[in-house]
């Protein structure tokens, strides 16, 4: 092998081209990263693979440096591949001859030494050094590939392998086959973002006449072009007779004097992924939980807790409380013949705040000021109609949040939407049960109840003394003493005065319940109604909107990625 007395060196503006190119090259594998690590579960298993594929090789391939460029010399059977890589090292290392396929496994020449981590991490054994560090080619790695057209499964396993982590391609093909498809339609096109790192060599041209050489080689480079390798160098050799064989020595000791294979390679390694990437995430920016999406899930998760139900309850409490506490004391009976609306359902908490303090039931979390949390309410479980609602509400969140986003996105957003979908009903009832409803007495019932006690005890005296005059008066006794007002007997106006002004009270007592029940149910239906919404926000929106973050961003590292 012929060198020259200096190794190629790059020069100054090719190190700092390198070196941008390199600074570049790990900005896009940090962006890499983090599309891998928000992949799972988002993006299609076959894309999130081949990131994350792509990114463990390169992240081991540059653990090895950048001071060897491997160079993989592939081919189909009978390309004159083996002959070729003798050719280049200027030993023969390759078996060559009739036999076919006579590449079995990959073989590694080294010009120079150091790549033996190299080759341990490429899984390389059959390995050679050669040259030395004053050779043209010092720093090359030439790969000796199993034929991509052989008949054993596992030589076409090997080069499926490397052709995935090496830094640059050496196509070798013959005038019989250099038109094969299971060549273009198997590697080329498949690689065809690979075409900085790529070169193809038109082996064996001593078999054609001099008129078709030309011919030929135009040919395959038309054929290059349609498989996307635009721009790709063609080089006509002959091992037999060596025609060209120095022409791709000087090419290859440029590329490895340039060490910019490698970032090249890895480059366009990730253009790769990044295609894939931008076709399963869209072109759609996903948004988060729209309001008018979060007020009909938190209206249906009001309904579900039947937040009308209990807010009924709470008027109709308030106003059997104020006729027990200041209606008319003749009639107050009536009104315990039925039961407590709120105790009914579980929620009177003044009883149970009573009960606790007093009856020796203790909890820490209620203090001398503060009511209960109920755990369960005795609301019945959510109706047919309810569930439903809350399903319908969560399907048309998920679908308004997902809409113009790729299905498989639409789907996620689905599951995270009803991932607690089962806590619901148990949620509701807590945050039901831990709103502080509206239930304490107002201070004006214990000025009615004692004035309807005065104006009862008026009304009994009065009643007392009439009938005490009847006896009296039944018995021919002495006729009783009794005042007036005008001609108005002061028993009559006592138990008259009593009875109009206690049932008076009463009515008056019974107006300003009823403003007061109104009043308290719409102070309970905003804290019910934030309590649920809040259950929605918790269960629901927030969880929706995480991932959407989530999506959001691995969108615009995608965009990132894609230069």
């Amino acid at each position: 092998m012929s060198a020259p007395d200096v190794p190629a060196t790059p020069s100054r503006r090719s190190q700092r081209s390198t070196a941008k190119a390199a600074d570049a090259l790990a900005e896009r594998l940090d962006v890499l990263g983090q599309v891998v690590a928000l992949s799972d579960h988002r993006l299609d298993p076959a894309a999130a693979d081949h990131a994350r594929v792509a990114l463990d090789a390169a992240r081991g391939r540059l653990g090895h440096g950048t001071t060897h460029t491997v160079v993989a010399l592939a081919g189909a059977t009978g390309s004159g591949k083996s002959s070729m890589f003798n050719a280049l090292v200027g030993e023969d290392l390759a078996e060559v001859g009739v036999r076919r396929p006579t590449t079995s496994s990959a073989r590694a020449a080294v010009v120079g030494d150091g790549a033996s981590g190299l080759l341990d991490w490429l899984g390389i054994d059959r390995r050679h050094a050669v040259g030395g560090p004053a050779d043209e080619l010092a720093g090359l790695v030439l790969i000796d590939l199993p034929d991509h057209d052989s008949t054993a499964a596992e030589h076409r396993a090997e080069v499926d392998r490397l052709v995935e982590v090496v830094d640059a391609f050496v196509w070798v093909v013959d005038p019989q086959k250099y038109a094969d498809a299971a060549l273009h339609e198997g590697y080329l096109r498949r690689f065809a973002g690979h075409a900085a790192v790529t070169l193809v060599v038109l082996n064996q041209i001593d078999l054609l006449a001099e008129t078709d050489r030309a011919a030929t080689q135009e040919h395959l480079g038309r054929m290059l072009a349609e498989d996307g390798l635009v721009g790709v160098r063609v080089l006509p050799t002959s091992t037999t007779t060596g025609a060209g064989v120095d022409a791709l020595r000087r090419e290859l000791a440029a590329r490895v004097a340039e060490r910019r294979a490698l970032l090249a390679r890895l480059d366009a390694d990730l253009d790769w992924v990044a295609t894939e990437l931008a076709a399963a995430v869209g072109d759609t920016v996903p948004r988060p939980v729209d309001p008018a999406s979060a007020r009909a899930l938190a209206n249906s998760f009001a309904v579900a807790a039947e937040v009308e139900v209990v807010t009924d309850a709470v008027a109709a409490s308030h106003r059997r409380r104020s006729a027990h506490v200041a209606g008319w004391p003749p009639t107050r009976w009536v009104g315990r013949l039925r039961p407590d609306p709120l105790r009914r359902l579980g929620l009177d908490k003044e009883r149970l705040t009573t009960r606790r303090r007093h009856g020796g039931d203790h909890d820490d979390a209620a203090g001398p000021d503060r009511t209960v949390t109920v755990p369960r309410t005795s609301r019945p479980a959510p109706s047919a109609v309810a569930e439903a609602g809350m399903d319908e509400a969560l399907r048309n969140l998920s679908d308004h949040v997902g809409n113009g986003l790729p299905h498989r996105w639409r789907n996620r957003l689905d599951d995270v939407a009803r991932a607690r979908r089962d806590e619901l009903p148990d949620a509701l009832d807590r945050s039901v049960g831990a709103v502080d409803l509206p239930t304490r007495r107002p201070g004006w019932w214990s000025v009615a109840s004692t004035a309807q006690w005065l104006f009862t005890a008026a009304m009994v005296v009065g009643v007392v003394w009439l009938v005490a005059i009847g006896v009296v008066a039944a018995l021919g006794l002495p006729e009783l003493p009794t005042p007036s007002v005008g001609r108005i007997p002061w028993p009559t106006m006592l138990a008259l005065g009593g009875a109009v002004c206690g049932i008076l009270v009463a009515l008056i007592v019974g107006w300003a319940a009823a403003v007061g029940a109104r009043r308290r149910a719409a102070l309970a239906r905003r804290a019910l109604v934030e309590a649920t919404a809040s259950v929605a926000e918790q269960l629901v929106i927030r969880p929706v909107d995480a991932e959407v973050a989530a999506l959001a961003e691995l969108t615009a590292l995608t965009r990132r990625l894609d230069r």
